[in-house]
């Protein structure tokens, strides 16, 4: 039975969920005609909405309740997630306004498909049922496979959308597989059920945790199964881009973290190790010969999954403190990164030039705003201090060296040393070579460069006193 207290106790849950449908109707229900008012009444109602939501989260931090019935849990980890899920929410509403006017698909079921995406992430990170997992897995992904097309003219991104959902259609075979397999040994999705029926060494049990894990090795993009990256990264919206790679993947590695906790999955650590250096290895390799931006970012995502599942080796608090921390400034770089790359796309003629390493040339000169921003976020994607990236490598692989697995940390760290080769030769491209455009006119697009300030002043905020976060990350148990 549901009671009135399990919604004030879950309150950025509701009020998502609510703006979700709230968007939706004030976009059916006003007139064609003042179809402009319309958009800048929604545009403005979502950052309210997130903010509102984002302040309702940090009530949330201390508490520890398994509500709805058992289906859902508030604590500390999944405060911070949504914390984290709904501020990347934020900043991509935030730069999505002048993107979607200049590529004129301004529209408000936008802002719902977003929202609706995000109501599926919170799902994820707060699910206490295997059921809940899967209708926050799915809720997000089909959200994703419709923005991944909302450029509905172009064919880069109906072919984007297409690969996607054929392949995530594909996946959620093998998660409700593994889930069958779960509830038919056990009895129930439940995860406290579950944890407490402790049937380790059963066989079906152990295929089911095999088949959910595959499904999660695909929504985070690690390998062997990231070959749809590069293609739906390239043909996506760059704003949709920038939210899938960063907010979406946290999402998927958030409720990860929550599945091998609870499913005490601490017997497998030589299948993760490999699994993590595979695919830093083949995210940080194929990006050196890349001359698209946003295909080299989306191999660049691919070894940060890489990176990320290092953590993963062995479950511990420590280990869950450097998780919960790369997630939270991978989110800020790479949505960063991405919002510069809409900006500079709005500029560039073309289709064939869109994008291209070229139109990066001399940046610096033409615009030293947007290449300091970029810039930054170039860095800290690259590990570099002073900013936030650079502290969530250090823990990541600190947290392999104190489980004795020192050589997945030297090779991790290899692997990164690789990554940077590639993050300076757009910064050199930037700054040391001579414009191939006529000169980019100063930024009027307020909103996105807002939204690529606060990115670059939350890596730096948080790389200079990385305390910020982690006295939040401490309490998680």
């Amino acid at each position: 039975m549901i009671k009135f207290s399990d919604f004030v106790n879950t309150l950025p849950l509701v009020i998502i969920a609510a703006s979700a449908l709230i968007i939706m109707l004030l976009e059916t229900l006003f007139p064609k005609d003042r179809r402009k008012s319309t958009e800048i009444l929604i545009f403005y109602f979502s950052l309210v909405s997130l903010a509102a939501a984002i302040a309702f989260s940090f009530l949330d931090i201390n508490k520890m309740l398994v509500l709805y019935s058992g289906f859902i849990r508030v604590n500390t980890l999944t405060s911070v997630l949504n914390i984290a899920l709904i501020g990347g929410m934020f900043i991509t509403v935030l730069s999505s306004r002048n993107y979607l006017e200049s590529e004129g698909i301004d529209y408000g079921e936008y802002y719902s498909l977003l929202f609706f995406s995000l109501l599926g992430m919170m799902l994820m990170a707060q699910a206490n049922d295997l059921i809940i997992l899967f209708v926050g897995l799915e809720l997000m992904s089909i959200c994703f496979y419709i923005l991944a097309g909302f450029m509905r003219k172009k064919m880069d991104s109906n072919e984007s959308a297409l690969k996607y959902l054929l392949l995530g259609s594909f996946i959620t075979g093998f998660l409700l597989l593994g889930i069958a397999f779960i509830y038919g040994y056990t009895g129930s999705t439940n995860y406290s059920t579950i944890s407490l029926a402790n049937p380790n060494k059963e066989t079906f049990y152990l295929l089911g945790l095999t088949l959910v894990f595959i499904a999660f090795i695909f929504k985070t993009g690690s390998f062997p199964l990231q070959m749809w990256i590069p293609d739906v990264y390239q043909g996506a919206p760059t704003v949709v881009t920038g939210m899938m790679s960063s907010v979406g993947k946290t999402a998927a590695f958030g409720a990860l973290l929550a599945f091998f906790s609870i499913f005490s999955m601490t017997t497998i650590p030589m299948i993760i190790a490999v699994v993590a250096i595979l695919t830093m290895l083949y995210g940080n390799v194929v990006a050196l010969v890349q001359v698209n931006i946003k295909r080299l970012l989306a191999y660049s995502s691919i070894a940060h999954a890489g990176y990320i599942m290092v953590g993963f080796i062995m479950i511990n608090p420590f280990s869950q403190h450097a998780i919960m921390f790369y997630l939270v400034s991978y989110i800020l770089m790479q949505l960063g990164a991405f919002v510069i790359i809409g900006i500079v796309e709005e500029q560039t003629s073309g289709d064939a030039s869109r994008n291209n390493l070229e139109s990066y040339k001399g940046l610096g000169k033409l615009n030293p705003g947007l290449a300091l921003l970029m810039t930054i976020f170039l860095f800290s994607l690259a590990g570099i201090p002073p900013f936030a990236g650079f502290w969530g490598k250090y823990y990541i692989f600190l947290s392999a060296i104190q489980i004795n697995y020192i050589w997945v940390a030297i090779i991790g760290i290899l692997f990164s040393l690789v990554g940077v080769y590639y993050y300076i030769k757009i910064i050199l491209y930037m700054w040391f070579y001579e414009p191939a455009a006529e000169a980019i006119p100063g930024v009027k697009r307020t909103f996105s460069f807002a939204a690529a300030v606060i990115s670059a002043i939350g890596l730096f905020a948080f790389g200079v006193y990385p305390e910020l976060i982690l006295k939040y990350l401490r309490n998680i148990i």
